[in-house]
């Protein structure tokens, strides 16, 4: 019952969801419910569709939605790791979405073969046997029938009786079955797409997680956002022009500021970007990893596991390689017996590949936020990082790279330089970096 009411205080970035079979309906149908369902509200709370959409000032940005799920049990150690990893899949869904937006191939191959066998009379080979029985020598026999009798004789020197009388059994049982068909339709219909794009500039808007304790499976889903102002963010940190980033006029909150706080912090993965308190356009990164004991060492692999999966996605924002691959199969076979009985059966097979590949040097990433937290479904710990990256971070980080690059003139000197994390819980929210202006 705690772990029940946990969940219903949580904030509305955790939606508990209903059943996916739903209540059986008045009228005797089954209702269905729409996984992602947060996100798809989120949308028309915005007045935003998936597809293409128009900012304030008319220019064009691109809306997509990834939805995704787990399966991994609620009571096991992994169903944390399971939770990012259904993450990582629904961002991809998404990315893969805009890649296909831009230019699918598709290919498509349909065949119908109809085939009709009407059989009356007798076989001529049956006429030859018929002959063959009424032979009284070996010299009457047909020819057809003199080389069974050889083929036989060789067989019976090496086969037993027990062999012999099961020899062709099922041979003539699918004889008896093909005799029995008067026609027959075959159906095919197998379509093909690839696509396959560079996406970068794209960022996290809002996630969402919807998961119920008795359930054994956890839905999850990302809206993402992408525009050509975007893919200028993303080349400048790239490059190191920060002049594209900066904005004075719209200084908002220090990035430590705008990291979410409490519950919200176990449903919120992925780059979120928004302006710091200097007007530049900057990255707060989210990741997490299950605790798989309460020891140090455990703590520790935790955390490293979340902050190298935070800043590989701000590299996924930077640039990243996107491929999918579909076909769908369907087969449908229809026959028609010469005693009246009509058979079908139908088959589909479904084979989606997606592939993401990213890779580049990050400089000026730092953390922001780590926490531990036990979950209020499993009751197991959480270990997150908040990572962030900014211009004036960068900055930093390539200045004191060319520093330590550099051969040292007359004594040897060393020092030291700490910047202690500060890792209190502060002020955030269930979305950001929404305005429209930025896009």
């Amino acid at each position: 019952m705690k772990k029940i009411l946990l969940l219903i205080f949580l904030t509305p970035c955790l939606v508990i969801s209903e059943d996916l079979f739903e209540a059986e309906g008045s009228d005797g149908d089954f209702e269905f419910s729409l996984d992602g369902q947060a996100c798809y509200d989120y949308l028309d709370k915005k007045g935003w569709s998936e597809g293409d959409n128009a900012s304030r000032k008319g220019s064009k940005f691109y809306i997509g939605v990834g939805v995704d799920s787990s399966g991994i049990d609620v009571n096991r150690t992994s169903y944390i790791d399971g939770i990012q990893n259904a993450f990582i899949r629904a961002q991809m869904n998404a990315k893969t979405a805009i890649a296909e937006s831009q230019a699918k191939v598709i290919q498509s191959e349909i065949s119908n073969e109809f085939v009709q066998a009407f059989k009356e009379g007798k076989k001529p080979v049956n006429i030859i046997q018929a002959k063959d029985e009424e032979a009284q020598t070996y010299e009457d026999l047909s020819m057809y029938q003199k080389m069974k009798v050889l083929i036989h004789q060789r067989l019976d020197e090496t086969i037993t009786q027990e062999n012999k009388d099961k020899i062709g059994e099922d041979e003539k049982a699918l004889q008896q079955e093909v005799d029995g068909i008067l026609n027959q339709n075959v159906f095919k219909d197998s379509v093909s797409a690839t696509a396959s794009s560079n996406i970068r500039g794209m960022k996290v808007l809002y996630s969402n997680l919807s998961a119920k304790p008795n359930s054994s499976r956890t839905t999850v889903c990302n809206v993402v956002v992408w525009s050509e102002n975007f893919v200028k963010y993303a080349d400048a940190m790239v490059t190191g022009n920060f002049k594209v980033l900066s904005n004075p006029k719209k200084k908002k909150k220090p990035l430590k500021d705008q990291v979410k706080k409490g519950d919200s912090l176990m449903v919120t993965f992925g780059t979120f970007m928004d302006r710091d308190e200097n007007g530049d356009m900057a990255i707060l990164s989210y990741a997490q990893s299950a605790l798989k004991t309460n020891s140090p060492n455990s703590q520790k692999a935790a955390f490293n596991v979340a902050k190298l999966k935070a800043e590989r996605a701000i590299i996924q924002f930077r640039s990243e390689n996107v491929e999918v691959a579909e076909k769908i199969e369907t087969f449908e076979v229809t026959t028609e017996k010469t005693d009246g009985m009509i058979d079908t059966y139908s088959e589909e097979n479904i084979d989606r590949r997606q592939k993401a590949s990213a890779s580049g040097t990050l400089q000026g990433a730092k953390v922001v936020h780590r926490w531990i937290k036990k979950h209020p479904v499993t009751g197991k710990g959480v270990a997150g990082m908040v990572v962030a990256w900014n211009p004036s971070s960068a900055n930093f980080s390539k200045s004191m790279k060319e520093t330590l690059e550099k051969a040292p003139e007359g004594r040897k000197s060393s020092s030291s330089v700490n910047q202690p994390v500060d890792a209190e819980d502060l002020e955030g929210g269930s979305s950001a970096g929404d305005d429209e202006d930025d896009f």
